[in-house]
C-alpha cells in the first residue's frame, strides 16, 4: 500500500454498489436463470424416465451452490469467532453470500419435496435415494409375514430390507426414534438461514452506530453457531449425498464435503471482491494484502481437502470392506476413472503449485484465475459425488445406454447448473446493492485497511 488510510478518509456511511455497472448481468442471469427454471419444472412435472433423470442433474447442481454458501457462512463465523481483524474489509461479501440459503431451500422443494407423506414422495425420489423406494415399496406391497407391521417392523422382517430396519432410527421420512430425513430438511435450512441472519443483522446495525457492542456479539453468536453449522452441513452431506446409496458408509464423508465446500467458497469470496476491485469498487478498502491473505487460506484447504480426501479413500482401501469400497468401484470404472483421476491433478496438485509462490497470491488478476479454475474443479468434484449413482458413464460409449441418452443427460446437467448460477448470481447482485458493500461502522477497519503481510 502507498500510504496508511484513516478511517476519516472514507465515507462515513460506507459504499453503495454501483447497480448501473451491473444492470446487464443481472439481466441475463435473470434470463437464464428463469428459463431454466421453466425447463426444470416442467421435466418434473412431464414425469417418467426424463424426470428421474435429471433429478440427478438438479441435486448435482444444488449441492455447487449448497456447498459454496455453507462455505461462505462457515468463513463468516470463522472471522467473528477468532476475533479476526483482517478480514473486516471484505466480510460483507460472505455475509451476503450466506443469505442464498432462502432462494436454494425453494429451489430445493421440487427435488426433496418435504412433508409430502411417503407413499406420495414423486418418481424421480426414489431413484435418487434408493432406500425411500424401498420403504414406499415395503408398504404398498408387504409381504405375507410383514402384514399389520409398522414399516419399521415390516423392514424387519424383510431379509433384503434388513440393513434399512436397522438404520430406521436415521433412514426415515417422519418422527420416529430421530427428526426424519423431511424434517431434518426443514431444520437444515431454518438454522443456517437464521445463522446468516443474525451474523449479517449484527454487522449492518453495526454501520449506523460504529459501536463495539455489536462485535462482541457476533464473537458470542459465532462461537455457539459454529456447533450448528457444523452439524447442519454435517447432516446435509449424509442426508442429501451420502444416503444415496444407502449401503455405503464413511465416517469422513461429512468433513470431505466441508473442506470442498469452505475451499470453493473461498474461490468464490475472491472472485466477487476480484471483480467489485475491477469495476471501480472497494478503492483504498481492499488491497493486494487482503488477496495475498485469502490466497493463502485458499492454498490451506487445497492441502486440508488433499488430506482428508486421501485419508477417507486410504482407510476404506485398507480395510477392503465391499460396503465400503462401492462408492468408489463404481467412480473408478465407465469412464469415472477419469474424473477420479483428474481430481488428484485438479483439486490439489496443479492448484498447489498455482498457488506456493507469494507474488502470485498477490497479483489480482492471478489470484482470480486461481480461484475460477478452483471453482471449475469443486464443481467436478460435486458431479463425480453426485452423477454416478444415475448409472450413466461418462465419456465411455461403449457403456452408456446409448450416445443419445448420454447426450440428453449432459444437457440435463447444463441446464440445472445454468439454472441455479443465473437465480444464484441474481439474488446475490440484488443482496449486495441493501448495504454498503463493505462493513463502514466496524471499529477495526482502519486496521484491516491497512493490513500488513
Amino acid at each position: 500500500m502507498s500510504h496508511h488510510v484513516e478511517v476519516s478518509e472514507l465515507p462515513a456511511d460506507g459504499e453503495q454498489l454501483q447497480a448501473s455497472k451491473f444492470a446487464q448481468w443481472k439481466t441475463i442471469l435473470l434470463g437464464a436463470g428463469g428459463a431454466g427454471l421453466a425447463v426444470s419444472l416442467l421435466l418434473f412435472l412431464l414425469g417418467g424416465e426424463r424426470a428421474s433423470a435429471f433429478a440427478f442433474s438438479y441435486l448435482f447442481a444444488f449441492e455447487v451452490f449448497f456447498t459454496v454458501t455453507a462455505g461462505a457462512l462457515f468463513w463468516v463465523l470463522l472471522h467473528s469467532a477468532s476475533n479476526s481483524s483482517w478480514g473486516v474489509a471484505i466480510r460483507r461479501i460472505p455475509e451476503t453470500l450466506a443469505q442464498s440459503f432462502g432462494l436454494l431451500f425453494l429451489l430445493g422443494l421440487p427435488l426433496f419435496t418435504p412433508m409430502l407423506p411417503l407413499a406420495a414422495k414423486p418418481e424421480w425420489t426414489k431413484h435418487l435415494w434408493e432406500w425411500i423406494g424401498l420403504h414406499q415399496d415395503v408398504l404398498a406391497h408387504p409381504s405375507p409375514e410383514a402384514k399389520g407391521l409398522s414399516l419399521h417392523d415390516a423392514l424387519g422382517a424383510n431379509h433384503d430390507t434388513l440393513l434399512l430396519y436397522k438404520k430406521f432410527p436415521y433412514l426415515h421420512i417422519g418422527w420416529n426414534f430421530l427428526p426424519g430425513w423431511d424434517y431434518r430438511y426443514l431444520i437444515i435450512f431454518v438454522s443456517l438461514t437464521l445463522a446468516a441472519r443474525k451474523m449479517l443483522g449484527l454487522s449492518v446495525a453495526q454501520d449506523s452506530t460504529g459501536d463495539v457492542a455489536p462485535t462482541y456479539k457476533a464473537r458470542r453468536w459465532a462461537s455457539g453457531l459454529m456447533v450448528v453449522f457444523a452439524l447442519c452441513s454435517t447432516f446435509a452431506s449424509i442426508d442429501w449425498v451420502k444416503s444415496m446409496n444407502y449401503k455405503w458408509f464413511s465416517t469422513m464423508f461429512g468433513v470431505n464435503v466441508f473442506a470442498g465446500s469452505a475451499l470453493a467458497s473461498m474461490a468464490v469470496i475472491i472472485l466477487v471482491v476480484g471483480t467489485l476491485v475491477k469495476t471501480g469498487h472497494l478503492k483504498h478498502i481492499v488491497s493486494p494484502e487482503h488477496f495475498h491473505l485469502m490466497g493463502k487460506l485458499m492454498f490451506a484447504f487445497t492441502v486440508f481437502w488433499a488430506y482428508i480426501a486421501f485419508s477417507q479413500f486410504f482407510l476404506i482401501w485398507y480395510a477392503n470392506i465391499p460396503e465400503e469400497t462401492q462408492f468408489y468401484a463404481i467412480r473408478n470404472t465407465n469412464g469415472w476413472w477419469y474424473a477420479s483421476l483428474g481430481l488428484v491433478f485438479l483439486h490439489f496438485a496443479l492448484p498447489f503449485v498455482l498457488l506456493l509462490r507469494r507474488n502470485a497470491k498477490r497479483d489480482v488478476g492471478y489470484i482470480m484465475a486461481c480461484a475460477a479454475f478452483i471453482v471449475g474443479v469443486h464443481i467436478l468434484e460435486m458431479y463425480w459425488m453426485v452423477v454416478p449413482e444415475r448409472g450413466r458413464a461418462l465419456y465411455d460409449w461403449s457403456s452408456a445406454t446409448g450416445s443419445v441418452t448420454w447426450i440428453r443427460d449432459v444437457a440435463f446437467d447444463v441446464i440445472a447448473l445454468v439454472t441455479f448460477a443465473g437465480l444464484y448470481g441474481y439474488v446475490l447482485l440484488k443482496n449486495l446493492a441493501k448495504h454498503s458493500i463493505y462493513p463502514c461502522g466496524d471499529p477495526r477497519l482502519e486496521e484491516s485497511v491497512n493490513v500488513m503481510n
